[in-house]
């Protein structure tokens, strides 16, 4: 099934099991990208095969005359046409089946998504690294088109993509479509709650909104968010917010319902909050969170600085905060 899977053979439902089987344990993830790259090393190398057996046909050719017997010229120009028709048929069938393959694989995509909770990362055929936040998704084809290499993301993803001038990276989220050409940045693509937002970390990319086509050319360290329906540009305060990705969360300039709500999506917990908490609107100036450390641990931070109580139910992770 996992091979169906990763040659774009597979049904919806082994798709939706290969997907949930690969998001429930790290190792079972590394199976089917270890599974994905032997499938595409061996597709990426099928012009070098039938290079190899075009040489090997000439080879035998060449060595077919018997020691000491001589052709005439005529003929050998005979036997050389032949051969190199016999090759230059095998070839061009050889590529055009290639060919065929690599359209075939652009057009199978392949879908990965992180349960609540936890954090993945990926490589994609092309090289561009990929960061998957707690509930994300990304959505791509087995292997790139000649002409751009576009994905589909929902939550919060981080790429490092490789430099390509000739195909365009595009993400397409359900807000806007973001191009780049070799950059790292930060995606926030969260439909439900209407949130979008790009931040630029390396490079250049163009934003471009699917509701009015409204564009923006973004540099380094700048901030394109979705307000009101319109995209806003703005300044990168607080580098610290994008080091997810190494298993922190900042806690510079947000208050007790800011982090709340981000411990809840980054710890797949479900928090209620129960009355007033003094003080909720006071803004942190610094400092950071270790998310391997628990949520536990996190909340203990808070109520240094927040006065309140709490209970869990460590089996169906609810929280209640008093």
């Amino acid at each position: 099934m996992i091979r169906r899977y990763v040659r774009g053979e597979a049904s919806f439902e082994e798709r939706k099991l290969v997907t949930e089987w690969a998001a429930s344990d790290p190792q079972h993830f590394k199976e089917l990208e270890q599974e994905r790259r032997m499938f595409l090393a061996l597709t990426l190398h099928l012009p070098a095969a039938v290079e190899a057996a075009a040489d090997t046909r000439t080879s035998r050719t060449r060595n077919f005359t018997p020691r000491g017997r001589v052709i005439p010229w005529r003929r050998v120009v005979r036997i050389a046409l032949q051969t190199a028709a016999v090759i230059a048929v095998g070839v061009v069938v050889g590529l055009s089946l290639y060919s065929r393959k690599m359209e075939t694989l652009s057009e199978q995509m392949l879908s990965i998504q992180t349960p609540a909770g936890q954090r993945m990362n990926t490589t994609l055929a092309d090289g561009t690294q990929v960061w998957l936040n707690s509930s994300a998704r990304v959505e791509y084809p087995i292997l790139f088109g000649r002409n751009e290499r576009r994905v589909k993301v929902s939550g919060e993803v981080m790429f490092d993509v490789t430099k390509d001038p000739d195909r365009p990276f595009v993400v397409e989220t359900y807000a806007c479509d973001i191009e780049v050409l070799g950059t790292k940045f930060n995606v926030v693509a969260d439909e439900e709650n209407g949130r979008f937002s790009t931040a630029l970390l390396r490079g250049q990319v163009r934003i471009t909104s699917r509701v009015d086509g409204q564009q923006i050319l973004m540099n380094p360290d700048d901030v394109v968010s979705l307000e009101n329906g319109k995209l806003r540009l703005s300044h990168i305060d607080d580098h610290d917010e994008y080091l997810w990705p190494e298993g922190y969360i900042s806690l510079k300039n947000k208050n007790f319902n800011d982090l709340v709500e981000e411990f809840g999506r980054v710890f797949g917990a479900r928090i209620e909050v129960e009355g007033s908490i003094e003080g909720a609107d006071r803004r942190y100036q610094w400092g950071k969170i270790r998310i391997s450390d628990g949520i536990d641990d996190a909340l203990e931070i808070l109520q240094a600085s927040y006065r309140f109580t709490y209970t869990r139910n460590v089996e169906t992770n609810e929280i209640v905060i008093r």
